[in-house]
C-alpha cells in the first residue's frame, strides 16, 4: 500500500482529538495547555514545532514526519486563533492575491485589511521600517515590502469603482506612515502621494495640497 503525503487539507479534516491522538501514536508528547504557553514565545507554528516537537524522540514511519508541523499549524489555528502567527499572515495574504486575480477585489482587499492588522499586531513597536518588519517576519511567500505597496495600489484601483475604498486607502497610508516611519523614502513618498490622490478623488483639495507639500 502506497502511503500518501500529508497535507494541511488532510489535517483540517481531522478533529482536534484525532490530531492529538495521531501525535501521541507517534510518541509526540502534546498537551494543550503546554502548547498555549509554548506559543507565547513564537510567531511561527512551524518554528514552534522545530523547537519543541521535532526535538522529541518521535516515531514517524514513512511520510508521517510532515504531520507534526502540519498538526501544529492547524492546532494553533483552532486553539489560539486570536494569537496571530507567520503562517496565518502568509495564508491570508496569498488568499487575497488569489481573490484579486479572480477580480474579486472586495473580498481580496478585505483579506488584506485583516493581513495588515495581523502584521502590525505582531511586529514589535520598536521596529519602525517595513524592511525591518520583513526581517522579523521572514519566509513569507511575498515580502511585506512588496505586498504593502500592492495593497495601496489595489485600494486605489478599486476606489475608481467604489469611492469608499479611497477612504480605506487614506487610512491605510496614514497607518503605514505612522507605524513604519523609518521605511524607505520612496515608499513613504508613494504613500503620501496615494493619500493625496485619494483626498483629491474625494473632493478635499486642501488636504491633498497639504500632503503634497510634505514631499521634497
Amino acid at each position: 500500500m502506497i502511503q500518501r503525503m500529508w497535507s494541511i487539507d488532510k489535517v483540517k479534516k481531522m478533529s482536534t482529538s484525532e490530531i492529538i491522538e495521531k501525535l501521541q501514536s507517534m510518541n509526540v508528547d502534546f498537551e494543550i495547555e503546554r502548547f498555549k504557553k509554548q506559543a507565547q514565545n513564537h510567531i511561527s507554528a512551524i518554528q514552534l514545532a522545530e523547537d519543541h516537537y521535532y526535538t522529541q524522540d518521535f516515531h514517524a514511519p514513512g511520510l508521517d514526519e510532515d504531520f507534526i508541523w502540519l498538526a501544529m499549524i492547524e492546532l494553533w489555528n483552532r486553539i489560539i486563533p486570536e494569537k496571530y502567527n507567520l503562517e496565518m499572515i502568509d495564508d491570508l495574504m496569498q488568499e487575497g492575491y488569489e481573490d484579486i486575480d479572480k477580480q474579486n477585489y472586495g473580498g481580496g482587499l478585505e483579506k488584506w485589511e485583516k493581513t495588515w492588522d495581523m502584521i502590525i499586531s505582531i511586529v514589535p513597536p520598536h521596529i519602525k521600517s517595513v524592511t525591518e518588519a520583513d526581517k522579523f517576519i521572514p519566509d513569507l511567500t511575498q515580502s511585506i515590502f512588496n505586498w504593502c505597496q500592492d495593497f495601496e495600489i489595489e485600494l486605489g484601483s478599486t476606489g475608481m469603482k467604489d469611492k469608499s475604498f479611497y477612504a480605506k486607502r487614506i487610512k491605510y497610508c496614514q497607518d503605514f506612515r505612522r507605524r513604519f516611519p523609518k521605511s524607505d523614502k520612496s515608499i513613504l513618498e508613494n504613500m503620501l502621494r496615494a493619500e493625496a490622490e485619494s483626498y483629491t478623488e474625494l473632493g478635499d483639495m486642501e488636504a491633498a495640497k497639504k500632503l503634497l507639500q510634505e514631499i521634497d
